[in-house]
């Protein structure tokens, strides 16, 4: 009779195993139609794919789970693209994706994070209806060749937390609204670029920010005020644009403050309350029009490793730490 009960009991329990995985095999559900004519309308604006990034690509397979840098949710949405450049051949050559980005990607509606970042060649504008990815969270865009501007429809992206347009051709000015409700953002990259015109004042709505990086550019103006509100920022970097006035002293609300890049720009004087941002740890001014003695509150940057402010019109002694 215990024979006969076990065997009952592991046929119930077996039963159980196959009920259970049977229904998280039904919960994953093909790749959805919307979504497959998308990326296969990307896919046909790659001219060159030397490495094979979209080989998985066809119409015959499932994107889901064939399709290679695509991650899809459990109703079969796309959700994830990653097809990144930088790919190393045993020759010893690099080989990168030649061709522009498909506006036909906007209608992935839930997609979270594209990352075509390090192709090099990827050229023409960054299509505006990118803005209506209203679940994005990762935008990845660096090092490519696109040029024009960056759209005004990226003011739509509300969740995004992570936006790197570094190392293209980009230019025109940053639209004035663009960071109006991106309060989620931490990483901002736009450097080595050709971006002009003031830093708009919406950058104080980015109150999550730790990263923010504009060096490289041919910004102008005076850093904005608004810039106090970023209570969160680490790295700073301007360094290398056309920045021009006094540096804020609403930076002195900066009280995580790590690193500060400001060289080679036109600014005008070092104010005192700097010292305030007490974990400082590199300050660059070099190469401004700074003028004046340098503040012996500067002395109360106990954490400070790095102090440049050559080529500047500075006076006086340096103060002590």
């Amino acid at each position: 009779m215990a024979f006969i009960a076990n065997v009952k009991i592991s046929f119930f329990l077996v039963l159980i195993c196959f009920v259970t995985f049977s229904s998280l095999h039904t919960t994953t559900e093909a790749c959805h139609t919307t979504d497959r004519v998308a990326l296969l309308d990307f896919k046909s604006k790659i001219s060159e794919d030397p490495y094979g990034l979209l080989q998985t690509w066809n119409q015959s397979t499932d994107c889901c789970t064939k399709w290679e840098g695509i991650g899809c949710d459990s109703n079969g949405r796309v959700v994830r693209l990653v097809r990144t450049g930088g790919y190393f051949r045993y020759q010893g050559d690099f080989e990168f994706m030649i061709g522009t980005i498909s506006p036909s990607l906007s209608e992935l509606e839930f997609l979270s994070w594209l990352n075509l970042g390090g192709h090099k060649h990827l050229t023409g504008t960054i299509p505006p209806e990118l803005g209506k990815l209203s679940h994005l969270t990762t935008l990845y865009l660096y090092d490519n060749k696109l040029e024009g501007s960056i759209p005004a429809s990226f003011q739509n992206l509300h969740k995004l937390k992570f936006l790197q347009l570094n190392d293209n051709l980009l230019s025109g000015t940053v639209p004035a609204n663009l960071f109006q409700h991106m309060s989620s953002l931490s990483q901002l990259d736009l450097s080595k670029n050709q971006l002009s015109g003031r830093i708009p004042s919406s950058i104080g709505k980015l109150v999550s920010l730790q990263t923010l990086d504009f060096k490289q550019n041919k910004f102008s103006g005076s850093i904005p005020t608004a810039i106090g509100f970023l209570k969160k920022l680490s790295y700073l970097t301007l360094s290398n644009n056309q920045i021009s006035g006094c540096i804020p002293s609403s930076i002195s609300e900066l009280k995580s403050l790590n690193v500060v890049y400001l060289s080679n720009n036109k600014l005008t004087g070092i104010p005192a309350f700097l010292s305030n941002t007490a974990p400082l740890e590199v300050l660059m001014l070099d190469n401004n029009m700074l003028t004046g003695n340098l503040p012996d509150s500067l002395g109360n940057l106990t954490k400070l490793i790095t102090l440049s402010v050559k080529n500047n019109r500075l006076t006086g002694k340096i103060p002590s730490i």
